[in-house]
């Protein structure tokens, strides 16, 4: 067929078709006597393929190098063309967070957008110690950095240190615990984790209720640390899962503090150390949870806490008579 009836069948142009030509991509089968493009089906199969590939978002030089490497498999391809828009995304996302922070600044004052930028740039550099410098000088001297590129950087830094920092510009960006409501609902723990010890900087009733709200999270350290941060605070709905952390670790110790706060702040002595006791006495506690659990008891001074380690002080089972007798006789 002839360049004409080959465009109008394959919906593209006989200039992009000759051009196609150029590059090699398609060439016509044969040519007619007068020395016209003759084009055959498997010309047309090819332009498909081609124009497949281009909607995909491929360059012609990328669709060249598809069609000639004969091991190129769909999926392969598909991935491979997956992770290249992601990369974009991710260079757009960088980008917007800094056109964001430059739209906070007053468009006359570009000294102060230029060190928003750098600063903003710090917290995407590599070196722990760079991101660590870039959070203490926003949270020093740089309110014009928006509070959601704060915390996107605190949700993805793993060091302690520059974490430490983010948390604390953080909480002098003047937000509220509030601007990390959806970070606490970020589908991956770790995230979450991150988003909740920031919070738990914040003092108030604000931060105590998002607190709360993850004391029902799916994940086990999550809850855990939601409670002893709410625990610190003196709440009460914290107790359940303090009790289990003491009972069954790993940060019992801690536990045993915060159950003293709550017992201290909200009159519930008497009912914690029930519950300790009760824990002590059940059937199925083990040794070494009755041992957390005697511990514990050294966190409240009081004459109950006294009489109950006075009764373990000849507990059958020799560790639990020894750290009662030590507590006692530390008091």
């Amino acid at each position: 067929m002839r360049i004409g009836e080959a465009s109008e069948r394959s919906g593209v142009s006989a200039r992009m078709l000759r051009h196609y030509e150029r590059l090699g991509l398609v060439t016509p089968a044969a040519r007619t006597q007068n020395g016209y493009r003759d084009y055959s089906a498997t010309d047309l199969m090819r332009l498909t393929q081609i124009e497949g590939l281009r909607a995909l978002g491929m360059s012609l030089s990328q669709v060249a190098d598809a069609l000639a490497d004969a091991t190129t498999t769909p999926d392969a391809l598909i991935a491979d063309l997956a992770a290249q828009a992601q990369e974009r995304i991710d260079r757009d996302t960088a980008l917007l967070a800094r056109l964001r922070t430059l739209a906070s600044v007053s468009p006359g004052d570009w000294e102060a957008a230029l060190t928003a930028v750098r600063l903003a740039r710090g917290l995407e550099s590599p070196i722990a110690g760079e991101r660590q410098r870039a959070a203490l000088e926003l949270g020093a001297s740089s309110p014009a950095t928006s509070a959601a590129h704060l915390v996107e950087a605190l949700l993805s830094e793993e060091t302690t240190n520059a974490a430490g920092a983010l948390r604390w510009a953080i909480a002098q960006s003047g937000g509220g615990p509030e601007q990390l409501r959806q970070a606490l609902g970020d589908p991956d723990p770790d995230r979450r984790l991150r988003a909740l010890t920031a919070v738990a900087d914040f003092p108030g009733d604000a931060a105590t209720e998002l607190l709360l709200e993850l004391l029902t999270d799916p994940v086990a350290r999550v809850r855990q640390h939601a409670a002893l941060a709410a625990g610190a605070r003196g709440h009460a709905a914290a107790v359940p899962e303090l009790m289990a952390l003491v009972t069954h670790g790993p940060r019992d110790v801690e536990a045993a503090e915060a159950l003293a706060v709550i017992a201290r702040a909200q009159h519930r002595e008497t009912e914690i150390l029930a519950d300790l006791t009760a824990a002590l006495d059940a059937a199925d506690t083990t040794s070494a949870a009755r041992g957390r659990l005697t511990q514990a008891l050294g966190e409240f001074e009081s004459t109950a806490a006294t009489a109950i380690l006075t009764g373990l002080a000849a507990d059958k089972d020799r560790a639990v008579a020894r750290i009662a007798t030590y507590l006692l006789g530390r008091e």
